[in-house]
């Protein structure tokens, strides 16, 4: 778990993320990551004096052996000799401060140490949906791919995350990210030290808090003011939270960004982001009555008022995380589970906020409010299957049945424009286009799909779009696709997409062992992990990042039991059989009248889509699993394999 900057446990995750880009950046020329290590033996404080190297433990417990090196502060001394029965040791390095109770951490080593990747950008904005590298080992080195070998823009903003991930970490250990600092040549040429993150100023003997401004210092006395009895008023509400509230489960939700109505002034989607323990007040401990409400809607019961206090808010989620409409908690006293319908500041005491006035009302589920499908997610999700109990769960059977009887084979689908379709130029007579539907847990991916292998003219196109194959150097592209192969043959290559002519363009293309990328001529091949199975389904993305000169191939495996059991977690029913990544000589670009096209194969294909811009890993299988492309306006193609009245269909000319 991590706290602050703080993890215990391998695996743990650390970002470090600049608040504001550097500016007039041409290269970094160093890099340095003070990392400290806590452990039972790292209790107590040190008693040092300037100009001497003994140094005295009070109330510690060492475990030193002659040759560590540990931190005092921000400094790091090496100890020569050690007695640890006074609790006194001397250092080679003589100390050029003086502390009465300085706190000590031990530095890093194989046991416990983290492991550092980093991720770049030049975008002027990082948020809303801003472009960022791929995440790169951090390493002390001059090539190409290394921060040190980079050349960036001194007319552009620079952003840098750095990635510390736990590799190792011994029992009751924890290891802290303190400081990270960079060494930055600027356009004119001086060179100019900038720390990134540090720790807060709790410990005076920490140099920096460079970009963190803490408050250290008592304010001088000013006889107006409260903030001392605000304080012991904030202590006493959070004391009677602690000995007298009532625990609950609490889920926090937040809006969706990307889901941002202007007009409207709202968001029409948001995610549940973290579940924790709080202890809430009852006005009173007047709790609502237990009977039921009936009226149009269904079933439900009495709205009621309760107390939230910061401190709950901030022990649970951390700093800044107040309770907003939409979160939901479960009441174990009542068993029930509520949702919060509106929050308002209790300024009760020297118009302090000291707790949060939380209105309650019936827990409604709603497809708007979406459960992240990593595994924190899954885990909040069981965690509400547990909770709650629907109507599909008591009357499954009998809605099942009721729904054999009463639904109808869908509508067939054509779409319609003056010419043509409006996406596709004209498609070939023998090609068959089946209407068959592709489900995962039961949510339509696809309705049809093309069946290449109808044609027996190998020579000319399957399909032809209207979107010719071009791509600036300083644009980036994502294509994405459903297929079912029926290979035959290990190293017979069938094209997935073309838009490819001479030695200019993109073909996709794959066998039993890789998928091709020939890109203006030359080819990057990608290995399966697990061969692909004939008749099963597989997604892909492939993106092409001239911004970073990077190409990345994914695919995942449609689980054919998906349907099958409604709890199966997504990473189940979408397994990942290919993530590979390669690095581009230099940017691609290229101009052709070639239309876009599919060709004949061994393949069934569907949902195929070409984006103006690449897909972050994380949003592989929302974007894979659309019907209905939400980010339609940064498509160039959007083909779900419908068919159309308006399309022409064509033989190959003898």
């Amino acid at each position: 778990m991590v706290t602050n900057y703080t993890a215990n446990q391998i695996g743990d995750q650390i970002f470090a993320r600049l608040q504001e880009p550097y500016s007039d950046t041409d290269k970094i020329l160093a890099w340095n990551i003070l990392a400290q290590v806590h452990s039972p033996y790292t209790i107590g404080k040190l008693n040092i004096t300037q100009d001497s190297n003994a140094i005295v433990g009070v109330g510690t417990n060492l475990d030193l052996v002659i040759g560590d090196m540990i931190y005092i502060g921000s400094s790091i001394f090496t100890v020569s000799t050690i007695d640890l029965v006074a609790q006194t040791f001397t250092t080679v390095e003589i100390p050029d401060f003086s502390a009465a109770a300085a706190s000590f951490s031990k530095v890093p080593d194989s046991n416990n140490n983290f492991n550092y990747d980093f991720r770049w950008s030049q975008e002027d904005v990082i948020t809303d949906g801003g472009q960022m590298s791929e995440f790169r080992p951090l390493n002390i080195n001059l090539g190409p791919n290394d921060l040190l070998g980079l050349t960036f823009d001194p007319n552009k903003p620079l952003w840098i995350d750095i990635r510390a991930e736990v590799m190792a970490l011994s029992n009751l250990h924890s290891i802290s990210l303190v400081s990270v600092e960079f060494q930055i040549q600027t356009g004119n040429g001086t060179i100019e030290s900038c720390p990134q993150i540090c720790s807060d100023c709790t410990d005076p003997y920490v140099d920096g808090c460079t970009n963190i401004v803490v408050e250290c210092s008592d304010p001088i006395y000013d006889p107006y003011n409260l903030s001392k009895p605000t304080s012991i008023y904030k202590e006493i509400s959070e004391l009677g939270a602690n000995m007298w509230g009532h625990e609950v489960k609490y889920f926090r939700v937040e809006p969706d960004k990307r889901s941002k109505d202007v007009v409207l002034m709202e968001y029409s989607l948001y995610n549940v982001q973290a579940q924790g323990q709080v202890k809430i007040m009852v006005p009173d401990n007047e709790m609502p009555s237990q009977e039921f409400q009936y009226d149009i809607f269904g079933m439900g019961w009495e709205d009621f008022e309760v107390h939230i206090t910061k401190g709950q808010m901030e022990q649970a989620f951390g700093a800044n995380k107040p309770p907003r409409a939409r979160d939901y908690l479960y009441f174990p006293l009542m068993n029930r589970m509520y949702e919060v319908a509106s929050v308002a500041f209790a300024d009760e005491f020297n118009m302090e906020m000291t707790y949060w006035r939380v209105m309650l009302r019936k827990y409604e589920e709603r497809t708007s409010t979406i459960v992240g499908d990593d595994v924190t997610g899954q885990a909040m999700q069981a965690e509400m299957d547990n909770l709650t109990t629907g109507i599909e769960e008591i009357f499954g059977e009998e809605l099942k049945d009721e729904y054999a009887q009463t639904s109808k084979p869908e509508q067939y689908q054509t779409v319609f424009s003056p010419v043509g379709d409006g996406i596709r130029d004209r498609i070939h007579n023998s090609m068959t286009i089946s209407d068959m539907e592709i489900r995962n847990k039961w949510t339509i991916v696809s309705k049809n799909h093309y069946d290449l292998s109808t044609i027996k003219d190998l020579g000319i196109e399957a399909l032809v779009y209207k979107k010719n194959s071009t791509l600036s150097t300083a644009d980036n592209l994502a294509f994405t696709v459903w297929f079912q192969p029926n290979l035959t043959s290990p190293t017979a290559d069938q094209v997935l997409f073309d838009g490819s002519i001479g030695n200019k363009g993109l073909k996709l293309s794959m066998n039993q062992t890789v998928v091709n990328a020939t890109i203006n001529g030359q080819v990057y091949q990608f290995p399966f992990g697990v061969q692909p199975v004939n008749e099963n389904w597989y997604g892909m993305v492939f993106n092409l990042n001239n911004a970073f000169k990077q190409i990345a191939t994914y695919v995942y495996k449609l689980n054919p039991a998906s349907n099958k059991s409604p709890n199966m977690p997504i990473t189940d029913t979408l397994t990942e059989v290919m993530n590979e990544k390669q690095n581009l000589p230099e940017v691609q670009g290229w101009v052709t009248d070639k239309q876009y096209s599919l060709m004949p194969g061994k393949l069934k294909l569907t949902n195929i889509r070409l984006f103006k811009k690449t897909i972050g890993a994380d949003q592989h299988r929302n974007v894979l699993q659309q019907y209905v492309v939400r980010d339609n306006q940064l498509a160039h193609i959007i083909d779900n394999a419908i068919p159309s009245i308006q399309l022409r269909r064509y033989n190959q000319s003898r």
